[in-house]
């Protein structure tokens, strides 16, 4: 069997990025920058706030629901006794 070598790609040069000159930002564009950060957070952190709203409302609703599927079993108990006879009475049938 013979080996035959797999061609190699050519590597491409990748060309340099174009040259920029750098100069400093104005000061009123890093102010710009700035306070369009520090209103990003403000608003990030009442979506938060927001959030955390919701958050307790759902974990109100969940103890409510918990609350409610207890009072529906106390009630199925309380109908379960009515509907057991009483021990000890001797009432005749009814017709």
């Amino acid at each position: 069997m013979q080996h035959v070598a797999e061609p190699v790609p050519a590597e491409r040069e990748t060309p340099p990025p174009p040259r920029r000159d750098l100069r400093p930002a104005a000061p009123m564009a890093v102010q710009q920058a700035i306070e369009e950060v520090t209103q990003i957070i403000e608003t990030l952190r009442g979506t938060l706030d927001d959030m955390e709203a919701v958050l307790e409302t759902l974990e109100l609703a969940e103890r409510q629901k918990n609350a409610d599927e207890q009072e529906i079993e106390t009630l199925r108990r309380g109908l379960r006794q009515l509907h057991r006879p009483r021990e000890g009475s001797q009432h005749p049938p009814r017709h």
